[in-house]
């Protein structure tokens, strides 16, 4: 585990360990050039990157996993957590940036039974409106139907302790800000204490390598392609001019580092272990 002091907010990331991905997720992008930039077509893994909080007294997890149900490899946060000596009953906030598998599942183990018991759950107004307030067979695509149905299960648990939240600040030091695209209520989650600030950004980028060169490469899991490809540009752009710290759930763990400009286009910079 790999931590940062973002003023007198402590940020550890756990990793949950490696996802499979294929280039073919990428939409109208030259698939060449996808193998050109990640040096060839080796199978890919994707980090699942969540991030604990420490806010004085009370501790918050951002993003919870896949649980068990995406593989052996992967749902390793709650392990992660007890390494670094923390009870899952003493979270007691989990922030989601949005309600797809990889980040939600985590909520609950095998057995549908909440995973951090004593946790209010936190979720962006439209995020619950397009995953958890209505009828799965509404969703325009099986890949949305089938994860309403995911998101509505792990979920289940922490219906009444769910806070449903606008823009703005979430939590002392902790503010929700729109990064639609991806999902109707994609969020980032702005971490700021004194004059520091880490944006923890969910999934604005999968696949560094290609989308923070060509911000214009789409996903097939985006929900609205176009939306996504202005948020990350949008995002890029703040983050390269505000000098802001940004950390990715699907960035080469641990995730943190920032945005540069580089000519026309942008390039991420790691921070050093």
């Amino acid at each position: 585990m790999t931590g940062l002091t973002v003023g007198a907010i402590e940020v550890t990331a756990l990793s949950d360990g490696p996802f499979p991905a294929t280039l073919d997720s990428f939409i109208d992008f030259p698939r060449a050039e996808a193998e050109r930039l990640v040096g060839g077509a080796h199978p890919l893994f994707l980090p699942v990157n969540c991030y604990l909080l420490k806010l004085g007294a009370k501790s918050a997890l951002v993003d919870t996993g896949c649980g068990q149900t995406l593989g052996p490899d992967l749902g390793q946060v709650p392990n992660n957590l007890r390494a670094l000596g923390i009870a899952l009953e003493t979270i007691d906030y989990v922030l989601l940036t949005h309600i797809h598998p990889d980040h939600a599942l985590g909520l609950t183990d095998a057995a549908g039974r909440a995973v951090f018991p004593n946790a209010e759950l936190i979720v962006h107004e439209q995020e619950a409106a397009f995953w958890l307030n209505r009828d799965a067979a509404s969703g325009a695509s099986e890949r949305i139907r089938r994860n309403i149905t995911k998101g509505q299960a792990a979920c289940a648990p922490y219906r009444e302790r769910l806070r449903v939240v606008h823009d703005g600040e979430a939590l002392p030091g902790v503010s929700a800000t729109s990064l639609a695209g991806h999902t109707p209520g994609h969020t980032g989650w702005l971490v700021h204490s004194g004059n520091d600030g880490l944006l923890i950004w969910g999934d604005v980028v999968h696949l560094a390598a290609v989308q923070v060169p060509h911000p214009e490469a789409a996903l097939v899991f985006d929900v609205d392609p176009d939306a996504a490809r202005a948020t990350r540009l949008r995002t890029f752009d703040r983050a390269a001019a505000d000098r802001l710290r940004v950390a990715g759930a699907h960035l080469d763990y641990p995730g943190f580092g920032h945005i540069v400009r580089q000519g026309a286009s942008y390039r991420f910079e790691p921070d050093k272990r």
